[in-house]
């Protein structure tokens, strides 16, 4: 079992932050030590907590985490996968967004690189005209 510093220090998510994701629901409620009101998180916990936080890190809306974290992990559950077609589909729907937006960035991002690398192939030129008009 983990405490939230623990589990602050293992994804680098600080414990205000775990603290907020689990009073919007994001995150599920952790079990706390008996007899005091110290969260304890399990290694399940810890990963669902790190897969949350790596749709996060991809630009991913808290909103749209919401709905994946919602119904918990799929995989997991012995049900039926047809039982869960609306929310595979809704699931689907959320990262087709996610993977287009991530697109655009990338587009815009290779545009700023692109920029950046002309500006600097120009100041490196300077550099040589000035050194060769010193010689």
């Amino acid at each position: 079992m983990y405490s939230i510093g623990e589990v602050s220090k293992l994804t680098g998510i600080t414990a205000s932050t775990l603290r907020y994701y689990e009073s919007i629901g994001l995150i599920p409620e952790p079990q706390r030590q008996s007899g005091s009101n110290v969260r304890r998180y399990d290694d399940a916990d810890l990963r669902f907590i790190q897969f949350i936080d790596g749709l996060k890190q991809t630009g991913m809306k808290l909103g749209d985490i919401a709905v994946f974290a919602e119904d918990g992990c799929l995989l997991t559950q012995d049900e039926p996968v047809e039982s869960h077609e609306s929310i595979l589909r809704q699931r689907i729907e959320i990262l087709d967004r996610h993977v287009e937006n991530l697109e655009q960035q990338i587009t815009r991002l290779q545009s700023v690189r692109d920029i950046a690398e002309k500006r600097r192939k120009i100041y490196v030129q300077m550099l040589k005209d000035s050194y060769q008009k010193d010689t």
